[in-house]
């Protein structure tokens, strides 16, 4: 069977040396769209406190290849745990400022009322920047969330994008409400940083080193591959397999071409469930 969506794999002694191997490994063109507004990037910064940030390193990588599209705008919202603007400082995110990027809390954004594709919101408000011309990349983190969605990567990131504080409301839904943000802020591309992959609980605070990226332009497909990384069948994720149901992305393994040698595959799967 043909496979339709590709992922592709980059492990390197740097975040950028993984994350320039893993694009040159795609065949899918990425090509922005035209008069594009902004680079708009998603990080995953749950808490300064806890392991599993996206690493600041990351970012800088994707701000310095994808600057020439746009100005640049990294953007995350408050939680109960810390306002976005702490989380930026204490995880070193304001030295991107030095070099061009713009640090934006969505939770003090302008908001606009949208329509969305009625999975479980019919219409709300949302940050404006969103909706401008703009080139979306989710950088996302790996773990695993067996009590909210079992797997936390590319897709669980865009529940981020929520600009209210408490988002926790949305749990018992969150994967129809996962199915409007994807349908509404579909990325352009998605980045799972493996830098540093949490083992278990966030609050047990064991991770692995790794050192890479997978990246791809179908978030399903992205995520698909980094559930099974984590021993886990995509197709027991509800999002995976309600997204795929409808047509938002590939989640059958073998219509998934991995990218990268399959010793690291291979190597990726061992650590993570060693």
């Amino acid at each position: 069977m043909a496979s339709i969506s590709e992922v592709a794999i980059g492990v390197r002694r740097n975040p950028h040396e993984a994350l320039r191997t893993a694009l040159s490994r795609l065949n899918e063109p990425l090509v922005p769209p035209r008069n594009v507004q902004r680079v708009v990037i998603k990080p995953s910064i749950y808490d300064p406190d806890l392991p599993g940030n996206t690493n600041v390193n990351v970012v800088r990588s994707v701000v310095h290849m994808f600057r020439s599209i746009g100005p640049i705008c990294v953007v995350e919202s408050d939680n109960p745990l810390r306002m976005a603007k702490d989380a930026f400082a204490r995880c070193g995110y304001l030295e991107l400022e030095d070099e061009g990027a713009e640090l934006l809390n969505l939770s003090d954004s302008e908001l606009t009322s949208i329509k969305f594709a009625g999975h479980f919101f019919q219409s709300r408000k949302m940050p404006g920047i969103l909706h401008d011309n703009i080139f979306l990349i989710n950088i996302a983190t790996l773990k695993a969330e067996p009590e909210i969605c079992t797997v936390g990567a590319g897709i669980k990131n865009l529940f981020g994008l929520l600009p209210e504080l408490d988002k926790s409301i949305y749990h018992t839904s969150i994967d129809h409400v996962l199915m409007d943000l994807l349908d509404a802020y579909r990325p352009n591309l998605t980045v799972i940083d493996l830098t540093e992959v949490v083992i278990g609980s966030r609050t047990e605070g064991r991770t692995k080193q790794i050192g890479g990226v997978v990246v791809g332009l179908d978030p399903v497909a992205v995520d698909s591959f980094c559930s099974s990384l984590l021993g886990i069948d995509p197709l027991k994720v509800n999002y995976l397999r309600i997204a795929t149901s409808l047509g938002m992305g590939e989640v059958l393994s073998d219509r998934i071409l991995v990218r990268g040698t399959e010793h690291q595959k291979e190597e990726l799967s061992r650590i993570l469930n060693k």
